[in-house]
């Protein structure tokens, strides 16, 4: 009955909103493809590249206020960001691939920090400008990790903010939500002469109070405090040649449970504070009228240090992970005969990740010194036929990698190779029809190999005396995951079809991936090996059990869809995903596959008035096919709702107002696998102001 009242609510608001958006009046409209370089690592056009791409924008991104990503990207189909309410914990997850299984970078450069339950962003979405989702296997140019896909984010810099009569300006934002009473500045400046370029931006949030669920309960221990800087200066010694360095800092502070993502109980609080450098450099050389040379380049080097103090015993760990590498690549161009074009990229990839802990300042083997090398090179061919009726792109990349773990465990050393052929076929300006199979690879983390020593302790686990002791046991021989993957899509676009300059566009593709090797976490509770035993002299019965990480087997095919229409004055959008994991020798359900959901988007533009409103309102079903004794979690639907106004002159000219209302009807819900329940009813706004 709930779900049928939230629907309810649902064509309730998209009913308010369509009358005001018919009132609205409407300005020149002007058809503008949007582009990708995410997907082939060149410039294309979104509608006719054969692969399952989402793009988002500056205003997508910030309509919503944004407090964390999962606000920022829900409604995009197959991709969920797991681990909330606390965002220190945030993971993106597509298709039911997560953590590790994707790969994630940030102004090109690849952020491979790895520590379970401590998630994997530290750049606030105040300081994104666009975001790029690749949605199935894209190993053949990313590597190790893009079994599930590729997120890619893209921070603001100085040409993104200043006005066209601008060589120096400033920006400042304030902003606060009412749930957990949290407090939010941003501030920023930014200016260009001659050929330099430069933005420095700051960023404070604050949650004073615990966060509040759909139930009126407190979402124990999700109080943070988060400083964010972010540093870009580009140098552009021709027209044709850029230089960019990106210095960003993080720095997040909170008491929060020991796995992030889980409930708090007395023994698993600790202060946590965690601290990232990331240092990104980036050179590209592009002139039009050279075809031989398309050369870009990045190098990254970041430190994350996370420090836990544990509260009820004063239990002191330090943690740190130190990434570097470099890729770079060049694209070559031939403009044949007949319509045909061919472009060739082809490049090389090399990075280090290494890792080492201590407890109370001596080492700690369940976060072991272990380290992980890899070198690459990948190529890809990009040919387009008859003017771009048909489009082959096939890639291939090769991986040799080094895993070391600083231990008694002896060294490994391995390669693989990943293949990828899409067609595209383009029989009308209004059709596209795309098939791809591509092969991928992840080779095992440096926590799923060398883990060792207590995972966790539950006392009064089997009842008054008892204490469970659950231990790591290290798996160092744990193969690489290796995926086989077909899909096939469509894309159908008309424009001015009920008036001038309005675009109407419909997507879907099916998805199937076989994954060999598939790395699954098994806990026991009890080892049938080791008997329990009481602990001298009055000890409890302990009883002991084991984490241990093994290789499986995992399908999962799925269908996602988007349809859209958008006009001057009014936009609205649907999206959906369905996928169905399970393991193929017994038949059972996966424990990471994102439930089935829809997502309905609707937004109007009073462009005289310099308004926008808009709702997302978004369903999903319960997700109950699972192996035994794994996180099952109920279906649930939110609604939230956003308002901004930017005033054209007077006192006001070059502010924006914005108010948002997240999940206004107070669901009460949790995002699977996430056992912790996500926030309630928050009025949120900000003001922002550009000088």
């Amino acid at each position: 009955m709930k779900f049928k009242n939230n629907i309810s609510r649902m064509v309730l608001i998209s009913a308010l909103i369509s009358p005001m958006a018919a009132g609205a009046q409407q300005a020149p409209n002007e058809e503008v493809d949007v582009i990708t370089v995410t997907a082939t690592k060149t410039e294309r056009n979104v509608f006719q590249t054969p692969t399952a791409v989402a793009v988002l924008d500056r205003q997508e991104i910030e309509e919503f206020i944004p407090l964390s990503y999962a606000d920022v990207l829900e409604g995009v189909p197959g991709l969920a960001i797991q681990g909330g309410a606390r965002r220190i914990a945030e993971e993106p997850s597509i298709r039911g691939f997560s953590d590790q299984q994707l790969v994630l970078r940030l102004d090109g450069a690849r952020q491979n920090f790895d520590l379970s339950h401590r998630g994997r962003f530290f750049v606030d979405p105040d300081l994104i400008k666009r975001v790029e989702v690749i949605r199935g296997s894209a190993s053949s140019l990313y590597g190790s990790g893009a079994i599930g896909g590729v997120l890619s984010l893209e921070s603001k810099g100085a040409k993104d903010l200043l006005r066209d009569d601008q060589d120096i300006g400033a920006r400042a934002r304030a902003g606060y939500q009412s749930n957990g009473k949290e407090y939010f500045a941003s501030a920023g400046v930014f200016g260009q002469t001659g050929k330099l370029d430069m933005l420095a931006n700051f960023v404070y949030r604050e949650t004073t109070e615990d966060l509040i669920d759909g139930s009126d309960n407190p979402i124990v221990d999700t109080q943070d405090k988060i400083i964010n800087g972010h540093t870009k200066i580009g140098f552009e010694p021709s027209e044709f040649q850029r230089f960019e360095i990106n210095l960003d800092f993080y720095e997040g502070n909170g008491l929060n449970p020991t796995a992030s993502d889980d409930v708090s109980s007395p023994t698993t609080v600790v202060d946590r504070d965690t601290s990232e450098l990331n240092l990104r450099g980036n050179y590209s050389y592009n002139d039009p009228d050279n075809n031989v040379v398309d050369f870009k380049a990045v190098f990254h080097y970041g430190d994350v240090d996370v420090k836990e103090d544990r509260i009820f015993d004063e239990r002191e760990d330090r943690s740190s992970f130190t990434s570097y590498g470099i890729d770079m690549h060049n694209t070559s161009r031939i403009e044949a005969t007949d319509g045909a074009t061919l472009a060739f990229t082809y490049g090389f990839e090399y990075f280090l990740d290494e890792q080492s802990g201590t407890r109370n300042g001596e080492d700690r083997i369940e976060f072991p010194d272990a380290s992980r090398e890899f070198i690459a090179g990948y190529a890809q061919l990009e040919l387009d036929l008859m003017d771009g009726l048909v489009s082959i792109i096939p890639g291939i990349r090769y991986d040799h990698f080094k895993l070391d773990s600083r231990s008694v465990f002896e060294d490994r050393s391995e390669s693989d190779v990943t293949p990828r052929v899409s067609v595209g076929v383009n029989p009308t300006d209004s059709l596209y029809l795309w098939g791809s199979y591509s092969e991928a690879f992840r080779a095992p983390t440096l926590t799923e190999l060398y883990n060792d020593g207590i995972h966790f302790s539950v006392p009064n686990g089997f009842g008054p005396g008892t204490l469970v002791q659950n231990e790591f046991e290290p798996t160092p021989l744990l193969n690489a995951e290796e995926a086989v993957s077909w899909e096939a899509g469509f894309r159908f676009r008309k424009t001015d079809v009920f008036e001038d300059g309005d675009s109407f566009a419909v997507s879907g593709n099916y998805f199937d991936t076989d994954v060999e090797n598939f790395v699954d976490t098994v806990v026991t509770y009890v080892d049938p090996i080791k008997p329990p035993m009481f602990v001298p002299p009055f000890g409890p019965m302990t009883f002991f059990g084991t984490t241990q990480n093994v290789n499986s087997q995992a399908k999962i095919d799925g269908f996602e869809g988007d349809i859209r229409y958008d006009s001057e004055r009014f936009s609205i959008g649907v999206s959906g995903f369905t996928a169905n994991g399970r393991n193929p020798i017994t038949d059972e359900g996966l424990s990471s596959i994102a439930p089935d959901s829809v997502t309905v988007r609707i937004s109007a533009n009073f462009a005289d008035q310099r308004l926008r409103v808009g709702a997302r309102a978004t369903a999903t079903a319960a997700q109950e096919n699972v192996p035994e004794d794994s996180v099952t979690t109920e279906g649930y639907q939110t609604v939230d709702v956003f308002a901004s106004w930017s005033p054209s002159e007077g006192p006001f000219e070059n502010t924006q107002f914005s108010l948002a209302t997240d999940n206004l009807f107070d669901e009460d819900y949790s995002i699977h696998p996430t056992v912790i329940r996500q926030p309630g009813r928050s009025f949120k706004f900000s003001v922002s102001h550009q000088f």
